[in-house]
């Protein structure tokens, strides 16, 4: 020890024999014994840590950004979301109208009778707050209108270029990447079968493994992709005409969800 160290520590004993000296004269509470010497500090040491460390500087939130559908979602109050598959015609706004799911089946965006009809979102889906899974009902019509170019997706090789998918909703912008395609139709209510459009929420793990493990089992190559409970789902459906009553089923896996738009309401 140094003569600095040994000075410091001589002088912590005095300062204790001094305050017990004067509790007892006081008649007070008597202080506990110093049992043990206190460790030894370098001083610059302890000179260093009791500089307090300078705080770093908060990065600013980034400004909301104006909504680039917010005319449409003020245009009509039925509309839930727009959905975007990148390089393809689906380019739409997706409706939602639990009243009656099958309003916007014939008719366009501002009401009037239109074969397209327009993109719908399942009454048991919900994007405020977001069910675990998305279910957008489209015609699969041959202009390509709608989800015309959904089965496309048979061919691995055109998901290869087309892996992702935008949700714009009032707030902000969900990301998706394909995780499964596949066929499939419409049971029977008494058919024991996998149905995907009865899946919606999973509180549970067994109740996404039940709709995970068949839409891998079921789609027509494994898209490499993968997920976990916890993880949200975009099933996009459309008509097929493999078997009676048949559906093309494309699933896409939530990947970032940013809310980033400025409220307009």
């Amino acid at each position: 020890m140094d003569r600095q160290s040994q000075e410091t520590l001589e002088a912590l004993r005095a300062s204790a024999e001094n305050y017990l000296s004067a509790g007892q004269s006081a008649g007070g509470t008597e202080a506990p014994p110093l049992t043990s010497a206190p460790a030894e500090v370098d001083p610059g040491e302890a000179h260093a840590q009791s500089t307090p460390e300078p705080s770093a500087t908060p990065m600013p939130a980034p400004e909301p950004v104006e909504n680039p559908y917010q005319d449409s979602f003020l245009a009509n109050e039925d509309m839930a979301a727009w959905l975007v598959v990148p390089d393809t015609r689906i380019d739409y706004p997706v409706m939602w109208t639990p009243r009656d799911e099958n309003y916007y089946l014939r008719r366009g965006f501002d009401g009037r009778d239109d074969q397209n009809g327009c993109l719908i979102l399942d009454t048991d889906s919900c994007v405020d707050p977001f069910t675990t899974n998305l279910i957008i009902h489209g015609h699969n019509m041959k202009s390509g209108a709608m989800f015309g170019d959904l089965d496309k997706y048979q061919e691995e090789a055109f998901f290869q270029e087309h892996r992702e998918m935008l949700l714009h909703t009032e707030d902000g912008l969900h990301t998706y990447e394909v995780i499964a395609v596949f066929r499939s139709q419409v049971y029977k209510k008494t058919d024991q079968v996998f149905k995907f459009y009865q899946f919606f929420q999973a509180d549970t793990q067994e109740e996404f493994d039940d709709f995970y493990n068949n839409i891998k089992e079921l789609s027509l190559y494994d898209t490499g992709v993968t997920a976990a409970f916890g993880d949200r789902f975009l099933t996009l459906s459309t008509c097929s005409y493999h078997v009676d009553r048949g559906r093309f089923v494309v699933v896409a896996r939530e990947t970032g969800c940013e809310d980033m738009y400025a409220p307009f309401r």
